[in-house]
Order: C-alpha cells, then sequence, then structure tokens
C-alpha cells in the first residue's frame, strides 16, 4: 500500500470511531471501504477499533513520524484497555479511546508535514536501515536516532527551524551510520582475519602475504569510500584481502612447523621443501614429463608452464580444425542436395568446393608452421573468426616508452615470416597496455606502440602501408588478470591481426 494510501486507512480506521478526522491529506476514498469493512467486527469508539488504528497507524510509521503524538494514542489504549477489564464506567473506556482518537489524529498531520519537509532524512533513514545500520553500526545508529527523534519531536511541537536544525544533524549522522554498515558488511571477515593474524602474531613469519592482506583491505575501504552504491570492486578486493590473510597464517603454520621440526633435529626445513617438489612431480608425470630439482625449482616451473601452454595452445588449433571440419561438411551437404535437385553445373562447383577446402588446409598447414615458429614466451597464434591473431607477448617496451629496441628486432623478424604467409591479407596492428596508470594516458600509450610496430614493419621489411592500419585500446581488452604481475605482463601486448576475409 503507497504512503498516502496507508494514511487514508488510519484515518479511516479513526472516522470508525467516530469521530471526524480530516488532515492535509484528505480523505482517501479508495482505501476507506477496505478499512471500514476490517473493522466491523467492532463497535464504533471501541478499545478493539482503537487498536486496529494504531496497528495500521504503525504501519505507516507514524510512531516514527510522530513520536509524542503516537505514543499518547497508544498510552490512551492501554488505559482503555486496563479500565475495561477491571470492569469500569463504559463512558471512562470511552473517554480514553476518545483521547486515544485525538492523539492519532495529531499524529497523521504531523506526519504528513514531516514527509513535506524533511524527504532527505527520511531517505537517508531508509538507506541506513537498508544497509542493516542498527547491527553493523549501533553506536553511529544510536546518535542518528536520537537526534531524529528530537527532530521530529521539534516538529511535532511547531518549532520548524529548530527541528530543521536537529534534522540536518540527524541526516550527516544517518549517512555516516550508512557508510560504516557498508564497510561492515563488506569488510568485517577480512578485518576479523587480519586481527587473527596480527593476535598470532603471524608477521613474523609470513609478512609479505599480511601485508598484501592489509592493502587490498585498504584499496577496499577506498573504494566503498568513493561510491558505497557500487560495491563490485570493494567485494573482489575484500575477498582478496580475506585470501591473503588466511594464505599468510597457513604459511605462518607451515614455517612454524618446519622451524620446530628444525629445531627438534628433524630436517623440518627439507621436509617442508620436498612437500612443494611433490604435487609439481604429480602433474609433471599426467603431463608425461620427468622433472629434475637439483638445480632448484625454476627451471622446473618453466618447463610445467610451456607444456600447460603448449597443451593450451594445441586445444584451440584442434578446436578451431573441428570447427573448419563442420563447416567443410555443411557446405559438402549443401552441395549434394543441391546436386541431387539438378543435373548442371556439377564439375565447376565440385572444382570451387574442393578449392575451398585446398584453402583451409593451407590455413592449418600455415598456423602450424607459424607456431614453430615461436616460443610461449614470444608469441600466442589463435584463431577468431576470419582472423589469424599473433599475440606478440615478448615484444617488450621501456615503461612509458613506444621504441622498439635492438632487443625486439629478431622477434619482429620472425612476426615479418609469419606476415609473409599472407601476402594479400590486411593487417591491424593493435596495442594494449594493463590497467597501470590513468586510462587517457594508457590509451595514448598503446596507440603510440602500436604507430611504432606499424612504422617498423614498413621501414624495415617494406611492407605496404595501405594494407596496414595501427589502433591503441589501452586497458580495454586485458587478457589476464591486472592483481598480478604475470597477468599484468601479458596485458602488456602488441597483438598482430591478420585479416584474412576476402583473400583466396
Amino acid at each position: 500500500m503507497s504512503g498516502q494510501g496507508l494514511l487514508g486507512a488510519v484515518l479511516a480506521a479513526v472516522a470508525a470511531l467516530g469521530v471526524f478526522a480530516h488532515t492535509a491529506l484528505g480523505q482517501a476514498d479508495s482505501n476507506r471501504s477496505d478499512s471500514e469493512a476490517a473493522l466491523e467486527p467492532w463497535a464504533p469508539g471501541s478499545v478493539e477499533a482503537l487498536a486496529a488504528a494504531l496497528e495500521q497507524a504503525r504501519a505507516e510509521r507514524l510512531d516514527v513520524l510522530a513520536p509524542t503524538a503516537y505514543a499518547q494514542a497508544q498510552k490512551a489504549h492501554e488505559d482503555a484497555l486496563r479500565d475495561a477489564a477491571r470492569g469500569r464506567d463504559p463512558q471512562r473506556v470511552s473517554e480514553r479511546v476518545q483521547v486515544g482518537q485525538t492523539a492519532l489524529r495529531r499524529a497523521i498531520a504531523s506526519a504528513t508535514l514531516a514527509r513535506q519537509s524533511f524527504g532527505s532524512l527520511l531517505k537517508a533513514r531508509e538507506d541506513a536501515l537498508l544497509a542493516q545500520a542498527p547491527a553493523r553500526a549501533a553506536q553511529v545508529w544510536l546518535r542518528a536516532q536520537e537526534r531524529f527523534q528530537q527532530a521530529m519531536k521539534e516538529n511535532e511541537a511547531g518549532d520548524i527551524p529548530k527541528a530543521q536544525r536537529r534534522a540536518a544533524e540527524a541526516e550527516v549522522l544517518l549517512r555516516d551510520a550508512e557508510l560504516t554498515a557498508i564497510k561492515a558488511g563488506v569488510l568485517d571477515e577480512a578485518r576479523a582475519l587480519i586481527a587473527q593474524a596480527d593476535a598470532a602474531k603471524i608477521e613474523r613469519l609470513a609478512p609479505r602475504s599480511l601485508e598484501a592482506a592489509r592493502r587490498h583491505l585498504g584499496d577496499a575501504e577506498q573504494e566503498i569510500q568513493r561510491n558505497r552504491y557500487d560495491l563490485a570492486a570493494a567485494q573482489r578486493l575484500a575477498a582478496r584481502a580475506s585470501y591473503e590473510a588466511r594464505h599468510a597464517m597457513h604459511l605462518a603454520h607451515l614455517v612454524e612447523r618446519a622451524l620446530q621440526q628444525q629445531k627438534d633435529g628433524q630436517a623440518g626445513l627439507e621436509a617442508l621443501m620436498l612437500s612443494w617438489e611433490e604435487p609439481l612431480q604429480k602433474m609433471a608425470a599426467d603431463m608425461e614429463l620427468s622433472l629434475r630439482f637439483d638445480e632448484g625449482m625454476q627451471s622446473s616451473l618453466r618447463e610445467l608452464t610451456e607444456r600447460v601452454q603448449q597443451q593450451a595452445q594445441e586445444r584451440r588449433r584442434l578446436n578451431q580444425e573441428l570447427l573448419d571440419r563442420d563447416e567443410q561438411l555443411s557446405a559438402l551437404n549443401a552441395q549434394l542436395q543441391r546436386l541431387e535437385a539438378r543435373l548442371g553445373g556439377v564439375a565447376e562447383e565440385r572444382i570451387a568446393l574442393q578449392r575451398r577446402v585446398d584453402e583451409q588446409e593451407r590455413l592449418r598447414a600455415n598456423l602450424a608452421r607459424i607456431e614453430g615458429q615461436f616460443t610461449p614466451e614470444e608469441a600466442r597464434v589463435y584463431r577468431q573468426g576470419e582472423d589469424v591473431i599473433l599475440s606478440l607477448l615478448g615484444l617488450r617496451f621501456a615503461s612509458g616508452r613506444s621504441t622498439i629496441g635492438d632487443d625486439g628486432a629478431r622477434l619482429m623478424g620472425k612476426a615479418h615470416e609469419a606476415l609473409a604467409l599472407f601476402p594479400d591479407a590486411a593487417i591491424s596492428v593493435e596495442g594494449h597496455t594493463d590497467a597501470d596508470g590513468s586510462d587517457s594516458t594508457n590509451l595514448i600509450l598503446s596507440q603510440d606502440r602500436a604507430d611504432a610496430v606499424k612504422q617498423y614493419l614498413v621501414s624495415a621489411f617494406a611492407l605496404d602501408p595501405e594494407k596496414i592500419s595501427s589502433i591503441g585500446y589501452g586497458e580495454a581488452r586485458p587478457v589476464a588478470t591486472n592483481e598480478t604481475a604475470a597477468g599484468r605482463a601479458r596485458n602488456r601486448r602488441i597483438d598482430l591481426v591478420i585479416h584474412l576475409d576476402g583473400v583466396r
């Protein structure tokens, strides 16, 4: 029911007590019949009818917007109930009810004025309640409630300037309570975990992980401060803070146990390191690799990473082959249906279809050749619709610069060899950055780097500049997370897009 509808219901209930009620809201006739029907079992002026009117008034929050008058109406109802229970004179009971009626009329008028005068205050209170401020920000909420109640009471008393001052104070406190409650809802888990880690003195054993947890928590709080109504980024950062705090406690437990075992002469540090090698050995066995750790873990990890990348690339190639085969089969089936429907032109259509199949075979052979030219650290090669993407992950630029140095010359030479397999294709040079820095700076930098690669291809290899375009996307098209160094490195890249559409 709308606010005015509920107030109309209250008025109807008061009217059912035999009292003429007329306020600034007027009579809400659409609701009167329902209210009166609900009160039919009770006689006009009865205690029960006053109870119904009080219940409807509470539903419309008159106890909040007009606390003094509502409390007087409620007390009159309690007095009437007590007198009726004691068998007092019915006239006395009726007088109590009339007192309640009068108080309710005052409450309706005060609530109407409050809604008209203090809309932003009431919205702030609703937002704070939605954020669960009474539970999550109890102290601030109590102070805000005190000011709010004072404002409503001054409004009832007719002291509007004083009510406005109290309302302004209450609104500030309510918004503070809302923000505190939102932060508590998003951040409390991470805060508790970090406090637990601090109490356990985790910092001496896992300082970096715990510091990461604190940093993510601080970033999450800043995100909420910037925009309390869009919490997606803050929630991700808070989740990361919780993870890092749990990670720190886990690492500290492992280190502490290993140090204790070492102290007890049980070679705890060696056991800890061997436990790290065991799952890597299992992964390697599943990939038919034989890893060695006699010179550390880095070379073995690099070998595992290369194998994973190779398998991912092989999976993409096989998926593309399946798509190509499906396309060819669909074309052949369609061709057979047409051939069955007519007799002429069979040889020409078969030849055209065979040419298309041969083109697909040449394309797969070229892709396999390109893939073999690059290591996983240098480039990724994959199909995307009618395009071939050559992502030059190994082409490095100095921070904030767009100059291709001598160390990039070899990779650019290999890229040229790949492009030479598609002499008639148009080329798009796409520049990409990670998320560090401002959007505008990254966009300009990515464009400068794309232009530099285009110019290098034209000047060093005499490619046709009319067939090469360059564009910078900044940080808008990441291929990995920007929360890790490895992910940011993958996002800083130049993509050469070879457009095969129309190339035959």
